[in-house]
Order: structure tokens, then sequence, then C-alpha cells
């Protein structure tokens, strides 16, 4: 018998699986479609939040964790599976103004952030970019991971995990509760026990909690993100840069993501044309060279959106033995490895990471 059983095969449903293994725990994991293949694939790999000091401290802590621990766990991972997940020291540099309280903030959280004035400050850090930016932001401990063979390589090292089992192609129907206790899953192919349900499902994971999460049931919904790829030579663009939320980041190959919108639109995953010409001619803006490398990939993703951009990671305050880690928003990479670490504190009963607190399924979000 399994003592855990995740639903949700993404970034968050993988670490947290290995961590338990790694503490003894045997895990059962079932995956709807394939592993790694929503939102921890489709995103862009940015170990950082977007403008990190609008967000409360709550997604700060997780991502300082991970961010602080993603080069060892990395390493390992990749001596362990044989796949690179290409963790990369870009920097990222902002094409925008000094906000108030930002450097407060930098200084609070260790983060180095430097003011860059002029065209040829920014030249320095990245070469190229259009001549009208002519002030910036330099965050250059700021890191990028190519998330898709990241996921590769935690889908790897899960297989092959003796503790671990995988189910791929297996959607879970509902959870089993009886009496305020958790008792498992049930999937198409019937019941599974499990004393204990770990729900990281991403944009799906509200639907699949039973009523009696109610009234805590969390408020995870879906934001569509969309995202082109442009075809470069290999160092045609060497840095992350970002102006007015649209951003560019270089892989080691050449390839340039260029992301990306913020859509409600329920669970519709469609690529359209308008977001296309929108994000193609955003990157021309910020990287002209770009207007002569063709456009490969155009692609989309939903986001686990919440209120405030917290996630819910914790117990079901009605349900003994269901927890949830869930509501990453645009932060599941950068947050992923202290969310599972903290999901997985409270569910071992280990001193949690972090004061729990914040994230809690009762927690005003």
């Amino acid at each position: 018998m399994t003592d855990c059983l995740i639903v949700g095969g993404g970034a968050i449903g993988m670490l947290s699986a290995l961590l338990l293994a790694e503490r003894g725990r045997r895990v059962t994991l079932y995956e709807r479609g394939a592993l790694g293949r929503e939102s921890s694939w489709a995103g862009g790999g940015i170990v950082s939040p977007l403008y990190p000091w609008r967000y409360p401290d709550a997604v700060t802590a997780l991502a300082r964790y991970s961010q602080r621990h993603y080069p060892a766990f990395l390493a390992r991972l990749r001596e362990q599976t044989g796949i690179d997940p290409e963790l990369l020291d870009s920097g990222l540099l902002m094409l925008d103004s000094p906000e108030p309280g930002m450097d407060a903030w930098a200084a609070r959280w260790e983060m180095a952030i430097e003011h860059l004035q002029g065209a040829a400050a920014l030249a320095a850090v990245q070469p190229g970019l259009a001549p009208e930016f002519d002030e910036g932001l330099w965050m250059p401990e700021v890191r990028q991971v190519r998330n898709p063979r990241l996921a590769k390589a935690l889908a790897a090292a899960a297989r092959a995990h003796p503790a671990i089992s995988v189910h791929e192609g297996t959607p879970v129907q509902a959870v089993r509760v009886v009496q305020g206790t958790v008792q498992g899953v049930e999937t198409a192919a019937g019941p599974v026990s499990a004393p204990c349900v770990l729900v990281t499902a991403g944009a799906w994971s509200a639907g699949l909690l039973p009523a009696e999460c109610a009234p805590e049931r969390p408020a995870v919904h879906p934001v569509k993100g969309q995202m082109i790829v442009f075809r470069t030579a290999p160092g045609t663009l060497t840095r992350m840069v970002m102006h007015q939320g649209r951003y560019l980041i270089p892989r080691r190959d050449g390839l340039v993501l260029a992301g990306s919108t913020l859509e409600e639109r329920g669970f519709d995953k469609t690529p359209t044309e308008d977001a296309r010409a929108e994000l193609t001619a955003a990157a021309h803006a910020i990287f002209p060279a770009l207007a002569d490398c063709p456009v490969v990939h155009h692609w989309a993703g939903l986001r686990p959106g919440t209120p405030h951009g917290i996630p819910y990671i914790g117990q079901c305050p009605a349900v003994r033995g269901l927890f949830v880690n869930a509501g990453q928003f645009r932060n599941g990479i950068v947050m992923g490895l202290g969310s599972a670490r903290l999901g997985v504190d409270l569910i071992t009963g280990e001193p949690p990471l972090v004061d729990p607190a914040p994230y809690a399924l009762d927690a005003p979000h």
C-alpha cells in the first residue's frame, strides 16, 4: 500500500514525489496526461518572479529558497538522469524605471539590483537593444532553467525511483472521503486506497477537491498564457530582457522565447493569431535583430491562478490526510522546490521550511 498518493504530475507533483521518497515514503503518482506536459512545460523558466518586489512575502520566501537550492538539486538530477535542465546564469535586464520600495525589498531579501543609466550602460550588459531604451534595472543573479528539460529530468527520476509508482494517462475522477478522513481516489480503473492524498493538479486542482473542503476549497483557476519562440544563432541574445511585462529568454542553442499573455479564457489552450502578432511586435521592439529571425513555434498553457498569487499549501482543515499544493500562478518553477519542500514538511510532520500560515487553505488569499 502506498503512503501517499499524488494527483498531478507537473513540476510540483514530481518534486513532491521525489522529496517524499527521499524521506522513506512510498508514493503513487497519477497524471491524466504525460508527466510535466502542462504549465511546467509551457512556461519560460525564469527563476524569479517578474517584478518580484510586487509580490507578497509568502511568494518571495519560497522563491528565495528555490533560488538558493536549485543549483545543487539540479546538479544531482543531471547526474542521476543524464538530462541537463540547463540552469543558466543569464541575469535579467529590465528596461523599466525604478519603482518605490524596490531597493528596500532587494536589501531585505539580499537580491542584487543595479540601476543603469544611458544606452551605453545597457549595451554593456546586452548589445543590440532598441536605441530608444536609456535606463534599466540589472539583476545579475537571476537564473533561468530550460523548463521542458527540467520536466523531462524530473519525470525520468520519478519513473526510475523504486519507491515511486507512476501512472500516466490515468485521470483521477474524485477524492474519496469517509467521515472526514481521506480514503484514496477514484480512477476509471476503480478505487485506489491511500491514507494520504496530495493534490498538485495545477489549474485543475479545485475541481478535484471534494465538497468536504468547502468553504476552504482553494480558489485556483486557469489563466491562459501564450508564448512564441524565435530561431537565432547561438549567442545572438545572451541576457533575459524584459520591458513592460514582455520578456525575452535566450536558450543555449539560440532559441529565444518571447512571452507572454495573460488571458481569462477558462480551460481553452488554443493559440491565437492576435497573440502571436502582439508577442512578435513586442519582441522586435525590444531587440530589433529578431525581425530577421523566424518564429518556429507558438503555444499556450494554463497557469494556476489565485487571487493574490500566493499558492495553497497544506491540509484541508475538514479532511484528515488530504493535502493541496497548487496555485503558484506564473511562478511554479521558481517557487517549485520551496513549495514542494514545504508541502512535504507538512505531510511528514517535519518542522516546516517557512511559516505555513500564509499558504493555508483557510488563510485569506
